[in-house]
């Protein structure tokens, strides 16, 4: 793909599918990709994680591994700057399998279509049924919804949970 000026630019689709057999040598998921254009280079970020988190040495090295792909793919007069992370501890999430994997952990979500009025909720991913998720919210409400009845929805996670009482 090229870009106005004729440098050759990836797209989100193209830069997953490249990354992908990277990931599929260790125990990483692709959690979200975003490619930001600005005015002279465009931004691409990476978010991955693995169950227990992932550290700085890790994302250093996935960064390399990529790096090098990317430039082979694009060619050294690509311009881009790449960003590889974590999520964070409010981790977005968006399959069935997110869902399942984060069921019990708290949650804040947002409907795509108002319900009374309100699209924002907090509340507790009780876990999924068939093709449809159950979220509970903080004022007792059950949802079951589908993927594309919500907007989007972050895991707040807890990095006290599940330690021995060493709280302090």
């Amino acid at each position: 793909m090229l870009t106005n000026s004729g440098i050759r630019m990836i797209d989100r689709k193209r830069l997953e599918t490249l990354v992908q057999p990277i990931l599929a040598a260790t125990d990483l998921e692709l959690v979200q990709v975003q490619i930001v254009p600005g005015p002279k280079q465009r931004q691409i970020r990476l978010f991955v994680d693995r169950p227990g988190g992932v550290d700085v040495a890790t994302c250093g090295r996935l960064s390399r591994e990529l790096t090098r792909r990317l430039d082979e793919e694009l060619g050294p007069e690509a311009a881009y700057r790449l960003e590889v992370s974590s999520p964070g501890m409010k981790r977005p999430i968006w399959t069935l399998a997110h869902y399942e994997r984060f069921a019990g952990e708290r949650v804040r979500f947002e409907l795509a279509v108002p319900r009374e009025g309100r699209v924002r909720y907090h509340g507790q991913i009780e876990g999924v049924v068939g093709e449809r998720v159950r979220l509970t919210s903080d004022e007792g409400e059950t949802f079951e919804l589908g993927l594309s009845d919500i907007a989007q929805a972050r895991v707040e996670l807890d990095p006290w949970k599940g330690r021995p009482n060493d709280r302090s």
